[in-house]
């Protein structure tokens, strides 16, 4: 792949990750195996804030391992090699940082939220925010130097979405109060049918992934 560029916030995950002790790593690495959707709730020798930028660096790199598709021991000699590059990686301390590395980013639950993240940005468009802006409009009669005859409330649905190549673009349209109404009951309609189709297939015993949720 092309020369790995580590974002700060991932490289300061990879110092905690590199860092911390062997008992402490041993004891993070069984809870994100035992639970790969949620984040550790605690892990002694590491402060909440530090947990929290481990996992998402740890989520960082499989998503642009599998974006990549490369091997796991080429994505870890990308990560080194950037890392010395930036001036962050002793020579003494490599050797401890693939072992780790090579043993977190073998974690298969991992691997499906890294997919199945991927696959749901594998969309022309995808979703990014909203916003409903409400405004009042005047409704004047013949004579507009007078004061308007009647006034009406209108909504304006903003929506932020990632187009080609990620390009934040953005849309508009126009509501009235009845579509306001309708719109809740497709969201209420698109959630009931989810959860049903949630119910169905929990009876397979296939994993569930939710790329935007990741448990606490």
């Amino acid at each position: 792949m092309a020369v790995l560029r580590i974002p700060k916030r991932e490289r300061t995950g990879l110092a905690t990750l590199r860092t911390m002790k062997d008992p402490v790593f041993a004891d993070l690495q069984t809870k994100i195996e035992h639970s790969p959707a949620s984040i550790p709730a605690a892990v002694e020798g590491v402060s909440p804030v530090g947990i929290q930028e481990v996992m998402e660096t740890l989520t960082w790199m499989y998503r642009v391992r599998v974006a990549a598709e490369v091997a796991v021991s080429e994505f870890i000699d990308d990560v080194c090699d950037a890392l010395r590059e930036q001036e962050e990686l002793r020579s003494e301390d490599e050797p401890r940082l693939r072992e780790r590395l090579s043993k977190l980013l073998a974690i298969e639950g991992l691997n499906v939220e890294a997919k199945a993240t991927m696959l749901y940005g594998e969309h022309a468009n995808v979703f990014c925010s909203t916003r409903i802006l409400t405004d009042v409009r005047p409704v004047f009669g013949v004579n507009v130097s007078e004061m308007p005859d009647a006034y009406i409330v209108t909504h304006t649905l903003k929506l932020d979405y990632h187009a080609e190549q990620g390009r934040l673009k953005e849309f508009y349209v126009a509501l009235a109060s009845e579509d306001l109404v309708e719109l809740k009951i497709a969201i209420d309609r698109a959630e009931a049918k989810a959860k049903s189709i949630r119910q169905v297939l929990d009876k397979t015993n296939v994993r569930f992934v939710d790329p935007q949720h990741k448990e606490r």
